[in-house]
């Protein structure tokens, strides 16, 4: 009898030591749709403000959960809950696929700096190789007359930190050469 006590104590205490499951109302609620991020970055804010925090980020291609839309502004589910996009940084399904089909035309998704410098005179042509993913690989001169190598040298570097947005052949990505022409 005792034993039966002691154990029924210990069950209880255990059991009333117990915390209810929560969930989180955002994952929960089912999205009104599934859409596309169209900006080269989307940034979520925490509240459908511009002035609001930064809660989250997404890259230009990838799918969101979109839960409401209110004046202007679509309410995201992020991995932490929700925030807040503009609604033209999105694109549906076949508004992305349309833009995904074929892409030929090299796009800077960030363009290289200018690099000035007082006086300069002549051109640059240098030749890009791009990836799949629209990052720079290699860069070669084609033409020089600047007779300057630390210009050539800036305009190279300021080259390979541009990005491009992917050139697209019947729905694939494929690399591309992309020449860079610079006047002073």
């Amino acid at each position: 009898m005792r034993r039966g006590v002691v154990l029924g104590m210990l069950l209880f205490v255990a059991c009333g030591n117990e915390t209810p499951a929560t969930t989180d109302s955002t994952a929960a609620r089912m999205p009104v749709a599934i859409e596309y991020v169209r900006a080269d970055a989307l940034r979520v804010h925490a509240h459908a403000s511009d002035g609001a925090p930064i809660v989250a980020q997404y890259a230009n291609g990838e799918s969101v959960s979109v839960l409401s839309k209110k004046n202007g502004w679509s309410e995201v589910r992020t991995a932490n809950g929700s925030g807040w996009v503009h609604d033209g940084d999105l694109a549906s399904a076949a508004e992305a696929k349309k833009s995904d089909e074929d892409n030929l035309t090299p796009r800077f998704k960030v363009a290289p700096q200018p690099v000035t410098v007082p006086g300069a005179t002549g051109e640059l042509v240098l030749e890009a190789d791009i990836n799949s993913d629209g990052e720079v690989t290699n860069v070669r001169v084609l033409t020089n007359t600047t007779g300057s190598p630390s210009l050539l040298s800036k305009n190279i570097a300021s080259l390979q930190r541009a990005r491009f947005f992917p050139i697209v052949r019947h729905g694939e990505r494929t690399p591309f050469t992309y020449e860079h022409h610079v006047h002073y």
